[in-house]
């Protein structure tokens, strides 16, 4: 009876079920923004008094048994907030659904269209516009009376200056005025040398605008974008070393008895693409001057406003010292190389022949990052797309039963020689 009573005494409350977003158009780049709205609208929410937040779980608990509705305090509201997002180019639309889940009425529904240029802007309008739906159902707060008034801290009151503190604030301004006198009659017998004047700008007619320009070296550094470049370093060491995601299947033995009976087709599948990780990071923490979609092509420009290019960096986008193919190597049970296969658009490598291993130049994988530096920005072009390579070579049976291990790595076109020419 003492808990029923605690309940029924408590105040009002009002729980709000967040759940993920959902991506209408199910678009991988912009994914992250499903929970990425939840977050943020947990963040902000947290700290209202009276509004308690719920999850999926809960909800799910309250959906399996309706009689913990009764449990909760007299007066307490249980609502849903349903969201979606779609993306149409830098436009992002968000469309906000609020339902009372004790009767599943529609209580308020509103829509939010912001730039994808700018999440932060369209977090704080999705923030407010939750804030004004659920402010009519908090808990009204209750003002408690005082028996007695409270005591103010009495202030002390102005005390005039008397006639000493007074005689000494003139003579310290006497003091002053004298130095200056003195320091003037100086520079005119020279005492002190040139007296330091003030650059005379040529006058401006009063229907005339004038903006000054800094004539700051184009490629000098600016010190407030030192944070800003060293994320971007970051970042680009990521997509510049390991950009990629590579599931790298069992080799398939095909055996053809009427063609050649004593060789066997080795078969190895490996499917590449970006990590999802990557454009999230690229697109949250970094401030972005462009945009464009095009489909699975994502373009992101970075400009000097934001970030320092030095002359190395530069040097090494513009010659590719980023860019690495696949190098996929054969091992016999005692780690010595059996094969490679050389994946590359470079024709210089097709001509190559070993005797000593197998060795497999072709073309079937594309890089799905590249690099642009231009005069004033730098662009970044990410290919979201899933490339399925299948490799083939032809091996004596003896050799396929000593195959112990296939290993795949992205190696860097200048480093390429001195792992194929010994093998050669």
């Amino acid at each position: 009876m003492v808990i029923t009573l605690n309940v029924l005494n408590a105040s009002p409350k009002l729980y709000l079920y967040l759940l993920p977003f959902e991506n209408i158009n199910d678009e991988k780049v912009i994914a992250w923004l499903g929970a990425g709205f939840t977050d943020m609208l947990t963040k902000e929410l947290t700290a209202i008094d009276g509004l308690f937040l719920r999850n999926r779980d809960d909800l799910e608990n309250i959906m399996n048994n309706r009689s913990l509705l009764l449990k909760q305090p007299r007066d307490s509201r249980n609502i849903l907030a349903l969201g979606k997002f779609t993306r149409k180019m830098d436009e992002i639309t968000v469309d906000m659904q609020f339902i009372d889940i004790a009767n599943w009425d529609e209580l308020d529904k509103r829509e939010i269209i912001g730039s994808y240029n700018n999440v932060p802007q369209l977090n704080n309008k999705l923030s407010e516009i939750v804030k004004t739906v659920c402010m009519p159902y908090l808990p009204i707060k209750r003002t408690i009376k005082k028996i007695y008034p409270d005591f103010t801290k009495p202030q002390a009151s102005v005390i005039p200056k008397t006639f000493g503190e007074r005689g000494a604030v003139i003579t310290s301004s006497i003091d002053d005025a004298i130095a200056e006198l003195e320091k003037s009659m100086d520079f005119v017998i020279g005492a002190r040398g040139e007296p330091i004047t003030n650059k005379i700008k040529n006058p401006v007619p009063e229907d005339e605008w004038v903006v000054d320009i800094d004539n700051r070296p184009f490629n000098e550094p600016l010190p407030e974008n030192k944070n800003n470049t060293v994320l971007l370093n970051q970042v680009l060491d990521n997509l510049m070393d390991k950009p990629y995601e590579v599931y790298l299947n069992k080799p398939t033995y095909e055996y053809d008895k009427e063609t050649d009976e004593d060789m066997i087709t080795v078969s190895l599948k490996v499917d590449y693409g970006i990590k999802g990780n990557i454009m999230n990071d690229m697109l949250t923490s970094l401030p972005y001057s462009g945009l464009k979609q095009d489909g699975s092509l994502t373009i992101v420009h970075f400009d000097r406003e934001n970030f320092n290019f030095d002359s190395e960096f530069q040097r090494n986008v513009s010659v590719g010292n980023y860019r690495a193919v696949p190098l996929i190597r054969f091992y016999d049970k005692d780690g010595i190389v059996m094969a490679i296969i050389l994946d590359t658009p470079e024709s210089r490598w097709y001509s190559l022949t070993s005797n000593k291993i197998h060795f497999v130049p072709l073309h079937q994988f594309s890089p799905l990052v590249d690099f642009t530096m231009g005069g004033w920005s730098l662009q970044v072009a990410l290919e979201d797309v899933d490339i399925k390579a299948n490799y083939k070579l032809k091996m004596s049976i003896e050799e396929v039963d000593q195959i112990g291990r296939v290993s795949l790595k992205f190696i860097p076109e200048a480093e390429l020689g001195a792992i194929i020419f010994p093998h050669l």
